[in-house]
């Protein structure tokens, strides 16, 4: 595996962190993009573990370090917070697709990286083959729960019933909307994991990798 970092150019006028693991063995044809959350970085073991079965199952995998918990980011407007997170989305994409041909596309998105994913989905037509899974996507949001149900796309849904953006109803549509599936884990906040309870903490985590892996090879096969 060869490590690297690309240029990827910010809307701060600052590259954005990133972390490219490239397989060694020519030929690889399947790229996975990861968007972490706010806080939840991919160095956290969601984003971490779902990174490293992508790795595993041959993809070359951009990690992308966003710094939008920064306070400057964070004064902006909310507009213009969008603006720049969708136009680093969308240079984060054309960065790593541009390393080889690639047939097969998967985009990983947690928490606020769900955004990302949104606005890739609904602008980028030439994603909507690819694979998304979607890690506590905010589907209370409005703009973000009409791009994922109403574009036709490939789709995995994580979350806890105790994440305050759970929304049963929703998730439910999106599922039938989508033809996706979904994985509800229960007791589990927005950090996916169970507060106090580390084993169990622990055993969501196999669980998530579990559906995450299965899931890569029934949409491979499809």
């Amino acid at each position: 595996m060869k490590i690297q970092s690309l240029p990827i150019p910010g809307t701060d006028g600052a590259l954005i962190p990133n972390t490219f693991y490239a397989q060694e063995r020519p030929g690889c044809a399947h790229l996975a993009l990861l968007f972490p959350g706010l806080h939840y970085t991919n160095a956290h073991p969601a984003l971490y573990y779902t990174g490293l079965a992508l790795r595993a199952a041959g993809a070359d995998v951009c990690a992308v370090d966003t710094r939008y918990a920064d306070p400057a980011f964070q004064a902006l407007p909310d507009a213009e917070q969008m603006r720049r997170m969708a136009q680093d989305a969308e240079a984060a994409w054309r960065a790593a697709a541009a390393q080889r041909d690639y047939a097969r596309i998967t985009l990983v998105g947690k928490s606020l990286g769900t955004l990302a994913l949104g606005h890739l989905l609904a602008s980028q037509p030439a994603l909507r083959e690819a694979d998304f899974i979607w890690l506590t996507p905010l589907l209370r949001i409005d703009a973000l729960f009409a791009q994922i149900t109403t574009v036709p796309h490939r789709a995995l849904f994580v979350i806890g019933d105790a994440d305050p953006h759970y929304d049963p109803a929703r998730l439910a549509e999106a599922v039938r909307l989508t033809g996706g599936r979904s994985l509800v884990l229960p007791g589990a906040h927005h950090a996916l994991e169970i507060e106090g309870d580390a084993p169990a903490s622990v055993r969501l985590m196999e669980q998530i990798v579990e559906a995450v892996e299965e899931w890569l090879g029934q949409v491979k096969q499809a």
